[in-house]
């Protein structure tokens, strides 16, 4: 039965759509996966490669060569049967609308459940980009930089505009920036640094005026607005 666990993670077969189901758009499942099972045959941990066009999925078990094909029958939801050197039998997957996750139960031909897995995709790790939009708010005290700010990227070059300042920046290290503002009439000018935490959807600055080389006259922070 040990057999049957590890051809199971790499060699199910996915069933075919149901005639009349109307699906709109199933999440993108394609990647790399990490599949954990469990049930009368024990546990095992099998890592799986999906790829994916439209509602069909084709995947490959890089560890034995196995693979398998199937289609989702709704939007979140993949019937099928597999088939190894362990028997035969049928499989539901419940996929997350992120196509991050997805989890199910399996079982031999003509029998109830057999056991479970869950999977997870290898997702990697979020790049660092000042790009988008922030909610920028003051630390101890009032700040020009409060409220709204937009950040475009080009390379290592960054331009940012708040409140009628604009500030050109530049990375400096993979997570911190160094950059001068000025306002609309250019009457006031000075310089602005901030670094990225690591979730890269925060981060902490701090501004002056004139050369970077003056004591800071604020501090401030960036979310990222969703």
């Amino acid at each position: 039965m040990k057999r049957l666990i590890l051809v199971f993670i790499g060699a199910f077969a996915f069933g075919t759509l149901a005639p009349g189901a109307a699906l709109a758009a199933p999440p993108n499942i394609a990647g790399n996966w990490t599949v954990e099972q469990s049930g009368l045959n024990g546990t095992a941990t099998s890592k799986i490669t999906l790829t994916q066009n439209g509602n069909g999925v084709v995947g490959q078990n890089a560890s034995n060569g196995n693979g398998f094909t199937g289609t989702f029958v709704t939007d979140s939801q993949i019937n099928g049967n597999w088939k190894g050197p362990g028997g035969a039998g049928w499989l539901t997957v419940y996929v997350s609308p992120n196509g991050h996750s997805f989890n199910g139960e399996w079982g031999y031909n003509g029998r109830k459940p057999n056991g479970s897995f869950v999977g997870n995709k290898y997702l990697p790790p979020s790049a660092i980009t000042a790009a988008g939009k922030w909610n920028i708010t003051a630390a101890g005290g009032t700040s020009p930089f409060a409220g709204d700010m937009t950040c475009k990227q080009s390379g290592p070059s960054t331009v940012c505009d708040i409140n009628n300042i604009v500030i050109n920046g530049k990375f400096r290290t993979k997570d911190k920036v160094r950059a001068r503002w000025t306002n609309a009439d250019k009457s006031r000018a000075g310089w602005f640094s901030y670094w990225f935490n690591g979730d890269n959807n925060s981060f902490n600055g701090v501004w002056g005026y004139g050369d970077d080389t003056t004591p800071p006259q604020g501090r401030v922070v960036g979310q990222r607005a969703l």
